[in-house]
């Protein structure tokens, strides 16, 4: 759900105590906002600047996997498996086509904050 009548319902009930602050800046600080951005700004209304960490969030993953030498230089067609802290595996997956174009081949689910790298990728401790 990225627009609708249901959207703007729950951004409404979700936003008002922020609306009635009368705040000038929302910062978007979880990684499936931008998708809903518009609707967003639209309740927040024009004079209310959105700040948005997805490009520098993309950009700090790139320089991540550069630095670990973790970029994909396979031409192998590419296994695209996800994480979910959500109950709902086969919803996840749904949306997660949808919106990443992707085929997906798994999504597996941990509770909240049980989510780890896995084994098969082990970076530098840059704690020097």
């Amino acid at each position: 759900m990225t627009s609708g009548e249901e959207l703007f319902a729950v951004a409404n009930d979700y936003l008002a105590p922020l609306k009635d602050a009368k705040v000038d800046t929302l910062v978007l600080g979880c990684t499936h906002y931008p998708l809903i951005s518009a609707a967003i700004q639209y309740v927040m209304g024009p004079d209310v600047s959105l700040v948005s960490s997805d490009d520098a969030t993309a950009y700090e993953v790139y320089q991540t996997l550069v630095t670990h030498d973790l970029l994909r230089t396979s031409t192998t067609p590419a296994v695209h498996s996800f994480e979910t802290t959500g109950g709902d595996r086969e919803r996840f997956h749904e949306l997660a086509h949808r919106f990443l174009g992707l085929e997906i081949d798994r999504v597996d689910e941990f509770p909240t904050g049980a989510i780890t790298l896995p084994s098969r990728i082990q970076l530098e401790n840059t704690d020097s």
